[in-house]
């Protein structure tokens, strides 16, 4: 069995050889340390988004109850962002820095903040315009605008619209006596007059780096928060309204409300944990640099020459070649995982989960063998291979989603699955069952589809380069 002999010569010059062994194994690491550190993976659990709040609000007066108020919504939306927190947990949205605008714009610049809230001075008077918009739609679409502060009397109600004659305290309607209490009128104001709308606006400024990811998530939220404040006082301002009118049923404000429930398991999600599997795959994808530069290399040094006087065959030396990187491989998965775990790395299930996440890094690591075999077919040098390797590999990595989400390019469906223009390659089911399999602690019952696809492409694959590199390199071999 000479593969055995060939499988153990890699193994030691694979040792041997620290540098290579170094980018196979340390490079991906350091991959896996930055992505932990820039994408929360230490952290482990939410942290307070870091912003410096400018209220620049001169306050509004509100009439509510025949009683004036002063109101300052600036103070108040400010209070909103101390207060909020993540849902289902003690930890505040935002931590907010009480410096002023020079030191904020030096924060902002060095990055201590990922934001500046800038709140204008005419904010409340922009709030009240809501809150006067509100209530004057509200009154019309409860008893008719014509209806609302009419103070004549002597109306010929001959037209068939509503009278109402304050001095009787008596509705009319097409001259006939409506009993008022039905629309509330008892306890409504018989001069009561439609609010005025103002024609304010006000632009409330989030400052910050647009190129930078914290300021893109900060801005985000924050938008939907002020959508959601606007909201919360358009449907104060419609509940003061309907108590008016002793309505028995309020009609809700909102029909479709909206619910973020977690996968189980992955409450504390981060974008490392979605990223973790996919350095996991980059990694599987160096071994084709690897596995090209050795091929290549037995082939400039004369060694793969001296292999054929012993009549080896291209099963010995392709199987043989198999097995030194096909551990690699296991090593990769097994080393990367226990660094993503150091690093806040939120997986799930147990000791299953985590070997069939070997046996998918294998499968994984076999197509990049196949893979080194077709560049070491065509390469003219061991640098050349190695070269065309580091070419292929990396922009196969983004190209299979292993570190972001791909835009869908669906080409129709398969097995009940959407095949997209992506799955022609093994790596994206390999990214795609890691995840499963790590992140959302899937079972094999889940994943059976893409570890499938996984071997059918990586057994044709495995073929094509077996055929390219025997005629290439074998030529010679009877």
């Amino acid at each position: 069995m000479k593969f055995v002999s060939i499988a153990t010569k890699g193994i030691k010059e694979t040792v041997r050889d620290r540098k290579g062994l170094a980018m196979l194994l340390v490079f991906p690491m350091a991959f896996m340390l930055v992505f932990g550190f820039a994408f929360g993976g230490t952290e482990g659990e939410n942290t307070p988004h870091e912003i410096a709040v400018l209220n620049y609000d001169t306050s509004t007066v509100l009439y509510h109850n025949n009683t004036t108020e002063q109101m300052n919504f600036g103070n108040n939306f400010t209070q909103l962002l101390k207060e909020l927190k993540y849902e289902d947990s003690d930890v505040h949205l935002f931590h907010l820095n009480n410096v002023s605008e020079e030191r904020a714009e030096d924060m902002l610049s060095d990055r201590d903040i990922v934001c500046i809230v800038i709140i204008p001075a005419n904010f409340s008077n922009a709030m009240r315009a809501v809150i006067n918009d509100t209530v004057r739609t509200e009154i019309t679409s409860n008893i008719g605008e014509m209806m609302v502060g009419m103070n004549v009397t002597g109306w010929n109600a001959t037209t068939g619209t509503y009278y109402f004659d304050i001095e009787n305290n008596t509705l009319y309607l097409d001259g006939e006596p409506v009993n008022t209490t039905s629309f509330g009128f008892e306890s409504y104001p018989a001069n009561y007059r439609l609010p005025v709308v103002e024609n304010i606006t006000a632009e409330l400024i989030i400052k910050g780096d647009t190129g930078y990811i914290g300021f893109g998530m900060a801005q985000s939220i924050l938008s939907g928060i002020l959508e959601q404040y606007e909201n919360e006082v358009r449907s104060k301002a419609k509940e003061e309204v309907s108590g008016y009118f002793d309505a028995a049923e309020q009609i809700p404000n909102d029909f479709v409300y909206r619910k973020v429930k977690g996968i189980a398991g992955t409450e504390s999600f981060t974008t490392f944990d979605y990223q973790a599997p996919g350095i996991i795959v980059f990694a599987l994808l160096l071994l084709v640099v690897g596995v090209a530069g050795t091929l290549a290399g037995e082939v400039e040094h004369g060694t793969l020459e001296r292999l054929k006087i012993t009549k080896m065959k291209s099963f010995d030396l392709l199987f043989g070649t198999l097995i030194p990187w096909a551990l690699i491989a296991i090593a990769q998965v097994f080393i990367l995982f226990l660094v993503a775990i150091a690093m806040g790395y939120h997986w799930q299930g147990g000791i299953t989960n985590i070997a069939l996440a070997i046996a998918i890094g294998i499968i994984g690591g076999i197509s990049s063998i196949s893979l080194g075999l077709l560049v070491a077919a065509f390469s003219r040098s061991e640098k050349h291979a190695e070269n065309l390797g580091m070419l292929v590999a990396v922009p196969m990595s983004f190209l299979v989603g292993a570190f972001f989400t791909l835009p869908r390019a669906v080409i129709g469906d398969f097995w009940g699955k959407t095949f997209q223009a992506y799955d022609v390659l093994p790596w994206t089911h390999t990214v795609n069952a890691l995840r499963s399999v790590l992140t959302f602690g899937s079972g094999l019952g889940d994943v059976v589809y893409d570890i499938t696809m996984m071997i059918i492409l990586t057994v044709i694959l495995f073929v094509l380069g077996v055929i390219c590199f025997s005629k290439t390199r074998l030529r010679a071999e009877e």
